[in-house]
């Protein structure tokens, strides 16, 4: 049983030792943030209209979170016409994924 535990410890840290290049390769790109109004949402896609006028389009994966305040919803919440922010990344083929959807309301005077 030592002698297992001996030969997986090294071989452990190796793995880890050779992973650190690749995540160099990779750095984190941190989130872009779009505001608009929900202009279609099917549970795969989303589409908001920014201030401009301009059609933005987000792929919605099972990793994107929706959140209403500090509170999590589905996406099935999220309907046409509500005003949300997403905060999204770029996907290898340069698509916008949507990784956090938040409603946004109205403030009150």
């Amino acid at each position: 049983m030592s002698r297992v535990r001996c030969l997986c410890v090294p071989g452990l840290l190796l793995s880890l030792i050779a992973a650190l290049p690749v995540a160099a390769q990779f750095p984190a790109v941190p989130l872009a943030t779009f505001t608009g109004t929900v202009h279609d949402m099917d549970g795969k896609t989303l589409t908001v209209e920014d201030a401009d006028a301009k059609s933005l389009h987000f792929f919605c994966t099972h990793r994107t979170r929706y959140f209403d305040g500090s509170k999590r919803i589905k996406g099935s919440d999220i309907k046409p016409g509500a005003r949300v922010s997403v905060e999204s990344k770029p996907a290898r083929d340069g698509e916008l994924e949507a990784v956090n959807v938040r409603l946004e309301h109205p403030k009150s005077p």
